[in-house]
């Protein structure tokens, strides 16, 4: 069976995005869900987070990362197979855990413009420069496919090749938003581009989520707001909070630790996350 496939995407930045990422892979991972995250971000940020820094360095060195499997297609060289780019069970949670994880680097932001000067050189337009980033993405999938349960890409803010390759092949998307009234707008906007994507595959807004982050409890804004988001988008019933603990849970530890001691008192809000997308997309 193919794994589920989910784009975690927002044109906003500063919305918990990687953060989300990272929380949802370790607890669903944790639950026995084997794991693959995709970062397509070059900030990089979930990977410093499930990998650490040092891990991070020594994949870089080895050119095991996302910008490395593109890399081949646009400069040709020595191809190697999709699985020889991931990194196997990352994250600082304790445990057997299948989460493993493909790295992006600062580099990757060049990768598209240099794919793009090439192929528009070689007369491809833009349907066709989309269509051959999913093609690549896809058979990357594919090359892994009977290994996991769940890919989950963690896309940039704004929309780029990459991040519209992934949408394309995405059966769900999630949007974390904080609930005002600017980062509500926005999503109006993302959902009809994401809509038509998923549209090519049969898929209705059904599929596309909301989930509120950073989300103050006492903040009567955020409240209002929040009714707002229920009543106009497809909204999780969980709500993220505005948390130290979730902040400080991206830092890596050498020591390793459970879901419990990584995210204190959030962990129980993350797992309620957890069993609430699981239903949703399938993974029961």
């Amino acid at each position: 069976m193919a794994p589920r496939t989910v784009s975690v995407v927002n044109m906003k930045g500063g919305v918990g995005k990687s953060t989300t990422v990272a929380s949802l892979a370790e607890a669903l991972a944790s639950e026995g869900i084997r794991v693959l995250v995709i970062d397509l971000d070059p900030q990089s940020n979930v990977s410093m987070m499930l990998a650490g820094q040092d891990r991070w360095i020594e994949l870089r060195q080895s050119s095991r990362t996302i910008d490395d499997y593109f890399n081949q297609y646009v400069y040709g060289g020595e191809p190697r197979f999709f699985r020889d780019f991931i990194a196997n069970r990352v994250s600082d949670i304790s445990g057997d855990m299948a989460l493993d994880l493909l790295i992006s680097t600062p580099e990757f932001r060049y990768i598209e413009r240099h794919a793009l000067e090439k192929w528009v050189s070689q007369g491809f337009d833009i349907r066709q420069l989309n269509t051959r980033f999913s093609r690549l993405t896809h058979s990357a999938i594919e090359n892994v496919s009977d290994s996991y349960d769940l890919v989950l890409f963690d896309c940039p803010p704004g929309i780029s090749m990459f991040a519209e390759a992934a949408i394309e092949l995405s059966e769900f998307i999630v949007i974390p938003t904080i609930p005002d009234y600017v980062s509500r707008l926005g999503i109006f906007a993302f959902r009809k581009r994401a809509l038509r994507s998923m549209e090519q595959r049969r898929f209705t807004d059904d599929r596309i989520w909301t989930l509120i982050t950073k989300y103050e409890q006492h903040n009567a804004l955020h409240q209002s707001e929040a009714a707002m988001l229920k009543e106009q988008f497809n909204v999780f019933d969980t709500r993220i909070p505005q948390a130290e603990q979730i902040a400080r849970a991206a830092e890596w530890s050498d020591q390793k630790r459970t879901l419990e001691q990584k995210y204190g008192e959030a962990a129980l809000v993350i797992r309620k996350f957890a069993a609430e997308f699981r239903e949703r997309a399938g993974l029961i």
